[in-house]
């Protein structure tokens, strides 16, 4: 009996810690977050464009740039258009007659404009070029013009200027190529009524820590991130030993100067790339690409809807809205780029 009591009391006392215990609990699994490329795919299949329109006709438009605060917008009837309000309102401000006109570059503070243009004869004259002045609140004039050259007066860039992009450290940077694509060149100029560009081409450079092989260059399209960072540059090379062009996308961190430039081929979708749009950040680009192709980043490929005529260049606003340039007019996205995870895309 006395077992029995104890057992009880000992009971008594235990049974208000079981009540007190209560079972383990398990923490509830964190919410998956999405990749970069889930975001970008859900983008690319959601996304659509709506036509915008800049002056009466239908045109073709080459290049577009997006600054802070300010853009401009290059035609195929050799007229450049500014905006000032992110694309709300465009108004023609330059208009170039007798002459093929490729490219534009513009001042980060849009207070410069630079107009690359083609090699007459054909490839017999350095490839044409301009630099208007272009105040928000005065009168447009031109700067200067002339002929890209290498080394000296005899030595022309006897090709056609493909890209062009102004950068933060005051310099041009500029690609250029040839219709047959076995040759070109890739540099920089500061406009100051210079007319020489520093050869930056990758293959004149030391890549991967190797001697340049000095191969004929095609360069296309290319950009700087954020106007002053990481350098993509899609290029041909031509291999005489093959009798053939080899497709070779590159990055450089010190815009291709010295032992810099490092190949892409690896991790790169997006073949020949024309042109490259980038946004104010840097973070986000895309590649308009051959057989009328929009890659994100090179590698993730946007399935593109209402886009009509021949892609030729994109661009992205201070609001994050991607613009397209194609030869039956100029397209807006009705949808903006979307905010990324930290994490970056995988390789």
């Amino acid at each position: 009996m006395q077992n029995l009591l104890k057992y009880w009391q000992c009971l008594l006392l235990i049974y208000p810690l079981l009540l007190g215990c209560p079972g383990k609990k398990t923490d509830p699994e964190p919410e998956k977050q999405p990749t970069a490329q889930e975001v970008m795919a859900d983008w690319s299949k959601e996304v659509s464009f709506t036509k915008i329109t800049v002056s009466s006709g239908t045109w073709s438009y080459k290049d577009i740039v997006f600054n802070n605060g300010n853009a401009a917008l290059l035609d195929n009837d050799n007229r450049i258009f500014f905006s000032y309000d992110n694309g709300v309102t465009w108004t023609e401000r330059v208009k170039i007659s007798g002459n093929t006109l490729q490219s534009i570059a513009l001042k980060p503070d849009g207070e410069k404009l630079f107009i690359g243009g083609i090699s007459l004869g054909p490839y017999t004259f350095g490839a044409k070029f301009w630099v208007y002045n272009t105040p928000k609140n005065g009168t447009v004039s031109l700067d200067y013009n002339g002929e890209a050259i290498t080394a000296q007066l005899n030595d022309p860039i006897n090709h056609d200027f493909q890209r062009t992009q102004w950068n933060g450290d005051g310099a041009v940077y500029a690609s250029f190529g040839r219709s047959n694509k076995m040759d070109g060149f890739f540099g920089n100029i500061t406009p100051d009524g210079r007319k020489i560009f520093t050869r930056r081409t990758p293959s004149f450079s030391r890549i991967n820590d190797k001697n340049p092989t000095q191969a004929p260059s095609h360069c296309a399209g290319f950009y700087i991130k954020n106007n002053s960072e990481t350098t993509i540059l899609c290029a041909y090379e031509y291999i005489p030993s093959g009798m053939t062009n080899v497709l070779t996308p590159y990055q450089s961190d010190t815009k291709g100067s010295g032992n810099s430039w490092l190949n892409l081929s690896l991790y790169w979708k997006a073949d020949l790339v024309y042109h490259i749009g980038q946004d104010l950040t840097g973070k986000h680009a895309v590649y308009v690409s051959q057989a009328n192709r929009l890659f994100y980043d090179g590698k993730h490929l946007i399935n593109h809807k209402n886009l009509q005529g021949e892609l030729q260049c994109a661009s992205i606003d201070n609001n994050g809205y991607l613009w397209v340039g194609t030869s039956n007019g100029l397209y807006k996205a009705t949808k903006k780029m979307p905010d990324l995870p930290k994490t970056v895309f995988d390789k």
